[in-house]
């Protein structure tokens, strides 16, 4: 079977990280593909049948469609260049950082894409010239998409990552990076200094010293994916647990909602990045005042901390809240 082999010296290790933040333009590119077959229907049908309906409506986004799917088709190759590595907190910010590509990068990374003859190669050609009218038309494609159908989506997503996550960030509090790595997924295999990863292709990544970043993706299904491009900073997207998915958004029960109530495990869940009062009450649909009623009892119960600074303030969780959220 075609693996990735990402090879790892001790500063490696040490500079392995995972990315508690969604990014948003991993998700994007992913939630696109997803568009394009029908795997994991489970988790992502209802979503799919979501946007078909919302673009039969919405001319507007039936073309941002268009254009997401021509640029990051479902294929063993999407351009790189679509999920920048900076940290970056906006559909406006990752837009840009997507349209800044330097011209040499644009014009290789978009000729590896090989659509069917017809306006989409066209169009793709103009994209790799750096033509403004392809530019614009992608700029706005990602807005679109990302206001219609991923931002009202991303606090189910955050819960899903958080609950993902909280097993490996209590991995890494008791065993380190190592212990974060090997605990991704049955589609990885820590054998250090190696990690071997299932992939469409025989590969190699070394790292040389740059640290590996993980990044936990919801919208991602089949396997791991890294960038293309061995010489850009080197990280990892990896498919979160389908039960995961499940459990966000209350679709489907379990203990820690029973034990907890559905409102305190979803805030359980959305603090393990650390979040302020306003930015839990807007994820979780919920008055302010109804969150600190809430932060006040898992505080109370030692699952989560709560830093005060100036006006506001940030709930970060706890060890005991983390072996809480992980069932252990």
């Amino acid at each position: 079977m075609p693996q990735l082999r990402v090879h790892f010296t001790d500063r490696d290790i040490a500079r392995t990280r995972l990315k508690l933040e969604p990014d948003l333009m991993w998700e994007i590119v992913s939630s696109a593909q997803i568009l394009q077959h029908r795997d994991g229907d489970l988790s992502f049908g209802p979503w799919r049948r979501h946007v078909r309906e919302l673009a039969a409506r919405d001319p507007d986004l039936r073309t941002a469609l268009h254009t997401l799917v021509t640029v990051a088709p479902h294929a063993t190759y999407f351009p790189d260049l679509l999920t920048p590595s900076a940290d970056l907190s906006g559909i406006d910010e990752c837009a840009d950082a997507v349209l800044s590509t330097p011209p040499r990068r644009l014009r290789e990374e978009i000729g590896r894409i090989r659509p069917a003859a017809g306006a989409e190669a066209c169009w793709l050609d103009e994209l790799a010239r750096g033509g403004p009218t392809a530019l614009l038309q992608l700029r706005h494609a990602l807005r679109v998409y990302f206001r219609s159908v991923i931002e009202p989506h991303l606090p189910v997503i955050e819960e899903g990552r958080c609950t993902d996550v909280a097993a490996g960030v209590q991995q890494y509090l008791h065993r380190g990076p190592e212990g974060l790595l090997g605990a991704l997924g049955p589609a990885t295999r820590w054998d250090p200094p190696v990690l071997s990863v299932r992939y469409p292709h025989d590969r190699d990544l070394y790292l040389r010293g740059r640290g590996l970043v993980l990044i936990p993706c919801y919208f991602a299904v089949h396997h791991p994916v890294a960038l293309a491009d061995p010489e850009l900073p080197p990280v990892l997207a990896f498919p979160i647990r389908t039960g995961s998915r499940l459990l966000a958004g209350g679709r489907v029960g379990g203990s820690l909602t029973a034990l907890l109530g559905t409102t305190r495990a979803a805030i359980l869940r959305l603090v393990i990045a650390g979040s302020t009062t306003t930015a839990l009450a807007k994820m979780v649909g919920v008055a302010p005042a109804t969150v600190s009623h809430h932060t006040g009892v898992l505080r109370e119960a030692g699952l989560i901390a709560t830093e005060r600074e100036e006006n506001y303030a940030r709930h970060l969780i706890t060890p005991l809240g983390l072996r809480v959220l992980s069932g252990t």
